[in-house]
């Protein structure tokens, strides 16, 4: 009987495990916290290093459950990024946004901060603080960031404060916040300043977005108005994919590192 209570207990820790963490420990990869001042932020690291480091930012999540309901835990169900970096070999950084993975109950969070502040420059200024912590703690001499969905707006206003940021890529970006939620008819975000054009730095930083034609959560037609201001930009429309699927096969394609003027 002993036995068998100790088989249930173990398949119940399995089955209440968040995806992320499976993840994790299948990719073998080293979990920590790192102080940021106001946030902390979950880092998993593939434990491999070198002179160019690739920091990924994951989506949005769950912010609310059903309209006006604000999720408990935005942390997301299905983290498509660190499926997407699970298998790198090249070095990487999985970010986590300030309140997700586990830190929703900080003294520090609110949640205005994985819902109508999610873009805003405290988050912003926050994951700058812990990506130059670990560029600098892992000798990298050049950064990509790589964002995905409502990470993709979190990387573009990182590329004002982000050290050694030579490229940027966005898969399914979020690039408009205010046209997406004028497309859903959600209520507008409150701050989105840090994702004003100017943000990237011309001639400095190489931007890619990757974007699906049949994406029905970012509709690339969205986001028009981002490429119209953002000439230097490059966009790829791809097919026989959806907002959080169908990936993997460009893969070898957004993680390039492409050439910076």
């Amino acid at each position: 009987m002993l036995v068998a209570v100790c088989c249930l207990l173990q398949m119940s820790a399995c089955v209440l495990r968040p995806a992320w963490q499976k993840l994790a420990i299948e990719g073998d990869l080293e979990s920590r916290r790192i102080d940021a001042g106001r946030f902390r932020h979950l880092v998993l690291w593939n434990g491999e290093q070198g002179s160019h480091l690739r920091i990924y930012v994951e989506g949005d999540g769950g912010p609310w459950i059903y309209k006006r309901r604000v999720a408990v835990d935005p942390t997301p169900a299905n983290p498509v990024l660190l499926r997407l970096m699970h298998d790198a070999t090249h070095p990487a950084v999985y970010l986590g946004r300030p309140c997700y993975f586990g830190s929703a109950t900080d003294q520090a969070c609110d949640q205005r901060w994985w819902t109508f502040d999610r873009y805003s420059r405290v988050v912003v200024d926050s994951m700058c603080t812990a990506a130059n912590q670990l560029s600098r703690q892992l000798g990298a001499e050049t950064v990509q960031l790589i964002g995905y969905s409502g990470g993709g707006a979190i990387v573009i206003g990182m590329s004002a404060c982000t050290d050694h940021l030579v490229a940027l890529s966005t898969i399914a970006g979020n690039l408009d916040p205010q046209a997406w939620a004028d497309y859903h008819g959600y209520s507008p975000l409150d701050d989105l300043s840090p994702l004003m054009p100017a943000a990237i730095r011309h001639g400095e930083v190489s931007e890619v977005h990757w974007q699906c034609r049949d994406d029905l959560n970012v509709p690339p037609s969205i986001t028009d108005d981002y490429f119209a201001a953002r000439e230097r930009a490059v966009r790829h429309i791809v097919k026989s994919c959806s907002h959080a699927t169908g990936w993997q096969r460009y893969w070898s394609q957004i993680i390039d590192l492409p050439e910076v003027d």
